[in-house]
């Protein structure tokens, strides 16, 4: 490889790194947009979605999901139960056993999230040719997995 050719590549990757401080930026400023519209953190909108999306769901699984440790979690579910957006239900089978479940309200903030995401994936379908959506949609795909293998290697 020449030195052209290592500029050029050079060039690609420092924008590329550009582009993910830009994601990042854009999700933080997410994340301020959930706090303010719907008055609970991203983490905690996160855990809804889960349950919403999986069902019930024990404190443990949750906490290993979001690797969040259980001391830390109990102070987020507290919070949100009193908020009444999600219910805790003991095991029949084990009392000791804890399980998540999202109450109706719960249920409807999501649902209200929900379509918001819908409207901006929407936006940018409707932004890209089918070539372009999928090659978004494959590139992300990419992107997840490379950013997940280098955080466990």
């Amino acid at each position: 490889m020449d030195m052209m050719d290592t500029a050029i590549q050079e060039t690609a990757v420092e924008r590329l790194e550009h582009c993910l401080h830009e994601l990042v930026d854009v999700y933080r400023s997410h994340q301020n947009y959930i706090k303010q519209k719907y008055e609970i953190s991203a983490v905690e909108m996160e855990i809804i979605q889960l349950i919403v999306l999986e069902g019930p769901k024990k404190m443990k699984e949750i906490g290993q999901h979001f690797n969040i440790k259980l001391s830390t979690l109990t102070s987020i579910i507290d919070k949100i139960e009193r908020q009444k957006l999600v219910k805790r239900i003991n095991s029949r089978e084990d009392r000791r056993v804890v399980f998540l479940e999202v109450s109706r309200k719960g249920k409807t903030l999501y649902d209200q999230y929900s379509r918001y995401l819908h409207v901006i994936s929407q936006k940018i379908k409707s932004s890209l040719t089918d070539s372009q959506h999928d090659a978004l949609i494959k590139g992300l795909d990419r992107m997840t997995g490379l950013v997940e293998q280098a955080e466990t290697a």
